[in-house]
């Protein structure tokens, strides 16, 4: 039975099985069955979330996912990721996102995803959080994200929902993640200020040098061109003091900075932003190496 472990103002929203991880039900609409929704838990103070499930359409005709909303996020957008020149972007897809008749598209890290924006509450690893989606012909969905870990790369329950599945149901995912090996799978995360915002990638996400590659944004998601980019990297934890870096100009909103990650584990990854000389963004997110 799920019981409140939270309170918040209003509705409660986020809640969590007492003693065992929880893990959300499929869900069934018409033609439409959604499995494997879930999101991470948020580091203390961040107000950006993914959230990742698989949508099968089993009907004859296409289906659009054509927005998705929280009650403790101000706006929630689909999203895509895409690689150009080795630096991964993000945009959010304006006319949703298209399930073809007997399509099993998958969102998840490094691949399409939903984006909660402005979340007023924190989430907790085993918490849940309901979320509608509203699609074309299907109407309001409700689904339940499970709240996995911070750096989770699936559900716990996946593993062994994936044990079952068919192969010929596995390759029909449409938006995969991104196709690399473990050993040189890339960190993405997403730093949210007033002002700005940040793709960041990671390359490799493991210890040891790393590539970071930046894409600035501002508030209305367009590109932002900034004067200078100033990138930290500490980690606290094993006394690690920070070091900072001026990152190099590749494109009007993008830049990169090579730097050292000697450990692995949380690091800390801090952006000065400077927009212009009397304008700067600081912004501060934890990153996990492997």
């Amino acid at each position: 039975m799920i019981s409140s472990k939270r309170a918040f103002a209003g509705a409660v929203v986020l809640t969590c099985l007492a003693g065992v991880p929880a893990f959300a039900a499929d869900t069934t609409s018409g033609d439409l069955v959604i499995t494997r929704a879930w999101s991470r838990a948020t580091p203390g103070g961040a107000k950006v979330a993914g959230g990742y499930l698989t949508i099968e359409n089993r009907g004859r005709a296409p289906e659009r996912l054509q927005a998705a909303s929280a009650a403790h996020a101000l706006r929630t957008e689909i999203h895509e990721m895409t690689v150009n020149d080795g630096v991964m972007t993000m945009r959010a897809l304006d006319r949703g996102l298209v399930i073809a008749p007997g399509q099993i598209v998958t969102l998840a890290p490094g691949g399409g995803h939903l984006m909660f924006i402005g979340l007023d509450v924190p989430l907790h690893a085993g918490d849940q959080m309901p979320v509608t989606l509203s699609f074309e012909h299907a109407g309001a969905v409700k689904v339940t994200l499970d709240v996995q870990a911070i750096g989770a790369q699936a559900p716990e329950s996946m593993a062994t929902t994936a044990a079952a599945e068919p192969a010929h149901r596995a390759e029909q995912a449409a938006v995969p993640a991104a196709a690399t090996s473990d050993a040189d799978e890339s960190f993405f995360t997403h730093l949210h200020a007033e002002k700005a915002m940040a793709n960041v990638t990671v390359s490799p996400g493991r210890a040891g040098p790393v590539e970071i590659a930046i894409q600035l944004e501002d508030a209305n998601e367009l590109p932002l061109s900034a004067d200078a980019v100033a990138v930290t990297l500490g980690n606290p934890e094993h006394g690690v003091a920070p070091i900072t870096a001026n990152a190099e100009r590749v494109g009007n909103d993008q830049w990169r900075v090579r730097m050292s990650a000697p450990l692995s584990g949380r690091w800390s990854l801090g952006l000065d932003i400077r927009i212009t000389p009397k304008d700067a963004v600081n912004v501060v997110s934890p990153i996990l190496l492997r």
